[in-house]
């Protein structure tokens, strides 16, 4: 049996339950949960909820009920801590084009939480020395705090990490983990396939009009680097054009080129991992797997990441996206 821990609106623990069933996601589009406590404490409006030890908790928002054969069935709704920062916006201060952050990432999520008055949920607790200097949050200006924090991180090769202890909830900041050489296992199955065909030659068009039009050209390799620079000419050149119409110069520069970065995808992929696996993940984290037969390899990023607790067992699944699919063999 898993054991829940029931508190009060203010972080004070009320009781702890074993007798539930929970549907909880974290991670790029989804970040709230479904609960459901059957003998023990119930749980109010308001109240918190975590799993000692882990990153599996939240806030109760709402509820829904259901009466069938006329037997009632109540669902506790609510954010998971990620949906919390979801639900805030990080913004430049009045008079400003941006927020610009510098310092140590500790102190700049610290204070970052307490631009968003969240710092009585959470506490900020790291030893990670990274730092920062004039990072900017734009594209978008206007982010919402979890979207921003995870990309804030991942520049630094860092991602969040949350933890219920001594009833608090700690975010730390760690590196991601990578995992990878597990194609000989059985924790990875994935099917793969290539895609040469992609467009290496990005026409971006901004704001104003006919000749006065702004335009911003970058160009892929036949790696998928991205620059100013063309190599790939003639029948191998794919173009593309790239519609901003509001953007001026610099916006339209930065955006068309992160588009065309997208774009580089070696090929399409489908990961599956275990359940074994998917324990030791967390969002943003990496997993890398090879088929020595054919030198494809394989490199997706975790997105998602949801927990299931049904008659007392509780399940890991972790979602991939962002997938990159290389070829080693000859003859590419």
């Amino acid at each position: 049996m898993v054991d829940i821990v029931l508190a009060d609106t203010d972080f004070k623990p009320r009781g702890i339950v074993s007798d539930t069933t929970l549907d909880w996601a974290s991670g790029t589009d989804e970040n709230d949960f479904e609960l459901n406590v059957g003998s023990g404490i119930k749980p109010k409006l308001g109240w918190w909820w975590w799993i000692d030890g882990t990153e599996i908790g939240g806030r109760i928002d709402d509820f829904r009920t259901t009466v069938a054969s006329g037997v009632s069935e109540l669902t506790w709704l609510g954010r998971s801590w990620t949906g919390i920062l979801s639900s805030k916006i990080l913004r430049p201060d009045n008079g400003q084009d941006y927020l610009v952050v510098s310092g140590k990432l500790p102190d700049v999520v610290a204070n970052l939480t307490r631009r968003i008055g969240l710092e009585s949920v959470f506490t900020v607790k790291s030893d990670d020395m990274s730092t920062v200097t004039n990072w900017t949050f734009k594209d978008p200006r206007y982010v919402d705090a979890y979207t921003g924090l995870r990309n804030l991180l991942s520049s630094c090769g860092r991602r969040l990490d949350f933890r219920a202890a001594n009833n608090h909830i700690m975010l730390d900041i760690v590196p991601v983990t990578t995992i990878d050489g597990t194609v000989d296992s059985d924790l990875v199955d994935f099917e793969a396939g290539t895609k040469h065909r992609v467009t290496n030659h990005l026409i971006g068009l901004g704001e104003q009009e006919l000749k006065d039009r702004l335009i911003s050209e970058w160009y892929a390799d036949a790696d998928g680097n991205v620059s100013r620079k063309q190599t790939l000419t003639g029948v191998d050149e794919i173009t593309e054009i790239y519609d901003y119409t509001c953007a001026e110069q610099a916006t339209l520069d930065d955006n068309t080129r992160k588009r065309l970065q997208d774009l580089q995808s070696g090929g399409s992929v489908d990961v599956t991992l275990s359940d074994k696996l998917g324990e030791r993940l967390h969002v943003d984290d990496v997993v890398t797997a090879s088929d020595r037969n054919t030198g494809f390899s394989v490199t997706a990023k975790v997105t998602k990441r949801i927990i299931k607790i049904t008659s007392g067992v509780m399940t890991s699944l972790c979602e991939v996206g962002q997938s990159i699919v290389k070829e080693t063999y000859s003859g590419r």
